[in-house]
This record gives C-alpha cells, sequence and structure tokens, in this order.
C-alpha cells in the first residue's frame, strides 16, 4: 500500500514541469516517501527552529523560542469551506482524500496556502537578489488570524543557521525577511494530514478548551500553527498548534522586518 502510494505521487510530480532552480529543491523534498519515521521525528535531516522546553504538562507543552530570522509572506482571504468528509478515520482514507487534491491540479495551485508556500520555495530555491540557495527547514510556521469571514495569514520559513547573520534580499516583493522576538507558547501536537485552514481550526479550538483553566495566560488569537512533513509524507506526520503566553513584553511574538 505504502509503495503504491509513493509512486503514485511520483508520477505526479514528475508530470508537472518545475523550472530551475526550483528543481534541484523539489527533488530533495521528494527523497524521503515512507515515511516511516517515529512521530515527532522528520523525514530529510532539515534544520529545525530552536527552542526550549519549559515543561510538558498534560499532553501539550510550554516552550520558548528565541528571537531569529524568517522568510515569510502574508495573504488574506476567504475562509474556505470544510470539505473533508469522515470517511473511516484511517490513516489510508487521509491519504487518499490528499491524492485527490493534489491530482486536481487547478484547485490546488489556486489555494492561498499553496501559493504563499511556492512563493517562499522559490525564495530559498534560489529566486533572490543574491541567487543564494537556503536549505528547506522545519516547520513551516504560520500566524493565524480569523476576521470576518476571512482569513489573514502570515506563513514563514526558519531560516538555516548559515543564513542567519546575512540572509539573501528576496525579488519577490510579497516576500519579507522578518526577526520574531523571544516568545513562550503552549504547544499541542497532533498527527494526520493538516492541509485545510479548517483542519487547524479544529485542533485549535480543542487545544484552546483544553487551556480553558488557565485561560489568564494564554493569547488565543491569533494563534500558530507549525507543519513539519512534506504532503509526500503519508504516516507518522506531526502538526502542532501554539498559542501565546501573556507575560509581557518578553514574549511578544511581533515580528520586525530586517
Amino acid at each position: 500500500m505504502k509503495g503504491a502510494i509513493a509512486l503514485l505521487l511520483l508520477g505526479v510530480a514528475a508530470s508537472s514541469p518545475v523550472p530551475q532552480p526550483q528543481l534541484g529543491a523539489l527533488k530533495s523534498l521528494l527523497e524521503s516517501l515512507s515515511g516511516d519515521d517515529s512521530p515527532g521525528e522528520v523525514n530529510g535531516d532539515y534544520q529545525q527552529v530552536p527552542y526550549e522546553t519549559i515543561q510538558k504538562i498534560n499532553g501539550y507543552e510550554e516552550r520558548r523560542y528565541p528571537s531569529v530570522k524568517w522568510a515569510c509572506t502574508e495573504a488574506t482571504y476567504d475562509i474556505e469551506e470544510d470539505d473533508e468528509e469522515e470517511g473511516d478515520g484511517s490513516d489510508e482514507w487521509s491519504i487518499m482524500k490528499m491524492m485527490q487534491r493534489m491530482t486536481n491540479k487547478k484547485s490546488w495551485k489556486k489555494k492561498p496556502e499553496n501559493q504563499m508556500f511556492m512563493k517562499l520555495f522559490r525564495y530559498i530555491s534560489g529566486v533572490n537578489k543574491e541567487r543564494q540557495e537556503i536549505e528547506m527547514t522545519v516547520p513551516v510556521l504560520s500566524k493565524m488570524t480569523p476576521m470576518d469571514g476571512k482569513m489573514n495569514k502570515q506563513m514563514c520559513f526558519y531560516l538555516t543557521k548559515e543564513a542567519q547573520k546575512n540572509p539573501p534580499q528576496p525579488e519577490d516583493p510579497a516576500v519579507k525577511i522578518e526577526e520574531n522576538k523571544e516568545m513562550v507558547v503552549f504547544v499541542k501536537q497532533f498527527g494526520g494530514y493538516a492541509m485545510q485552514d479548517s483542519t487547524w481550526a479544529k485542533e485549535a479550538l480543542k487545544f484552546s478548551e483544553e487551556l480553558a483553566d488557565r485561560a489568564d495566560e494564554v493569547e488565543f488569537a491569533p494563534y500558530f500553527t507549525a507543519g513539519y512533513d512534506s504532503p509526500m509524507k503519508f504516516w507518522n506526520r506531526k502538526n502542532e498548534v501554539m498559542f501565546l503566553k501573556k507575560s509581557g513584553a518578553d514574549t511578544d511574538a511581533t515580528q520586525t522586518n530586517v
């Protein structure tokens, strides 16, 4: 089953021509398709944004993230309808639904989150003023701000240690280099595919209910999402939702242009 799905998605990827310099980076994303890692491990040995675990509490964590630089892009769009079917809840059902979305190329390309991802992917693939390639990192971090039927999303790629001091400047005006302030967050991990805003929103709502007894410590809006796996990793996927902890300016996640 795993091998058949991997071969099918490789065929889908191969049928879509990818211009240079993105091709080499795309190949690296497709190298590990089995997804046999234990949950929490990352295919490809990508650099991960550093953080300190302050404490683990009843299935979630409190973490401190340092000030680091990111490549970010932002968009505001209509909140998408939830088209997820319940199915039988199995991994196979989730994988088949994802395959259906990916093979519907027009729909896939039009999704705001995919357009945002590709802007950032082109940047790290060398479409920047210095023509410098940067390795893919994890997680893909998004700041989610729902508002009156619309979603404002800021999506960011963490820049590698080598690129932190002097990151290449973007060519695309929609891509910005940002530096976050140190922040403390509450983090909840979950598995499966989280490729729609509705999935993230459901998980954020569930986590907010878990944190109800600590409501005076938590900023519930906006919330953050962290995705660690490409769509081509099928099993043992890792996703996280995060809320800022209220404790003054030292946990302010405001980002500044660099």
